[in-house]
């Protein structure tokens, strides 16, 4: 019998959200609402035969939270600081 024809595209590890919420240690449903919003841009989630759970590609997400991770920044408190102008005692 002869065998069935390699894919020309490499098998891309997927996974649903939960598992890619548990990965980067937060909630499920954050990655829902970035998952769902247009403006994020995520890519179209591929869906397994038999299955209806949404699977994204590792990599891409991998790629897509260090991107959003360097662009968070904590803020800055500015009630402790004196005022310029203002001298210390």
């Amino acid at each position: 019998m002869p065998e069935a024809p390699e894919s020309q595209e490499p098998e891309r590890e997927t996974m649903t959200i939960p598992k890619l919420a548990a990965r980067v240690g937060r909630s499920r449903s954050l990655i829902h609402r970035l998952a769902t919003n247009p403006a994020e841009k995520w890519p179209a989630p591929v869906l397994k035969p038999g299955s209806v759970r949404p699977e994204y590609d590792v990599a891409w997400f991998d790629e897509y939270w260090e991107r959003r991770q360097a662009g968070i920044t904590q803020g800055k408190r500015t009630d402790l600081e004196k005022p310029e102008g203002e001298q210390k005692a």
